[in-house]
């Protein structure tokens, strides 16, 4: 437990300059196979959650069968149906929930959906369990941090009364290939973060889509 006194709220160094930052986590698939799930994969598409070095066990998922899609899918459109026939009788309208469009890579987020993507030895493997959000403490909260020099992960607390934070994970901007927004996800605040090494992880913001708007135009 670190003691009051040694609290603070992160800060860049002197001379560095922040960019943005803002609250995330590894992403959530959305398509029919893959809701509600997320995988982390090396570049066979084996699990390789249970050789990340210092990474606590959390859940097992599988993809679901053709058999559960036509059950689920049965029941959320009989679901829609009820939900647009009550509204109608009490004179209102159920409105359109915004489409997710068509994916561009279904292997990875309609077939499979892995939020790290990392041989042995890549930089994606040294990310920090506490962005899974199976695992991290409900009273905790991760954020990155996107400077002139460094891309970060912060780890603190949701009590906005208590400023402390750690530095979790850090790497040199030179590392990053490519932060892209991946459109294919809830609200269009997924995105993934390529490393010069081919390894990857796939984010989605807390705050919305303009975190990662702003991480794709100013990395």
């Amino acid at each position: 437990m670190i003691e009051p006194s040694y609290r603070h709220h992160w800060k860049s160094p002197k001379g560095e300059e922040l960019v943005t930052r803002g609250r995330v986590s590894f992403a959530t698939g959305v398509a029919g196979r893959v809701e509600g799930r997320r995988w982390f994969r090396d570049q066979e598409r084996r699990d390789i959650q249970g050789e990340l070095a210092g990474w606590p066990t959390g859940p097992s998922y599988r993809r679901r069968s053709w058999f559960d899609r036509v059950v689920w899918d049965g029941l959320v459109a009989v679901f829609v149906v009820l939900l647009t026939l009550a509204v109608a009788l009490l004179g209102g309208s159920p409105g359109q929930p915004d489409g997710i469009g068509k994916s561009d890579d279904p292997e990875n987020e309609e077939n499979d959906f892995p939020v790290l993507w990392a041989a042995p030895g890549t930089i994606a493997r040294t990310l920090p369990w506490e962005l899974d959000p199976t695992r991290r403490p409900d009273t905790d909260v991760t954020e990155l941090a996107l400077t002139d020099r460094r891309l970060l992960i912060l780890g603190g607390l949701k009590d906005p009364r208590d400023p402390w934070e750690e530095l979790l994970w850090e790497t040199d901007l030179s590392t990053v290939a490519a932060i892209e927004q991946r459109p294919f996800s809830s609200g269009r605040r997924d995105f993934r973060i390529t490393f010069t090494d081919g390894s990857w992880c796939r984010l989605t913001s807390l705050e919305g889509e303009a975190l990662a708007r702003h991480l794709t135009t100013a990395a």
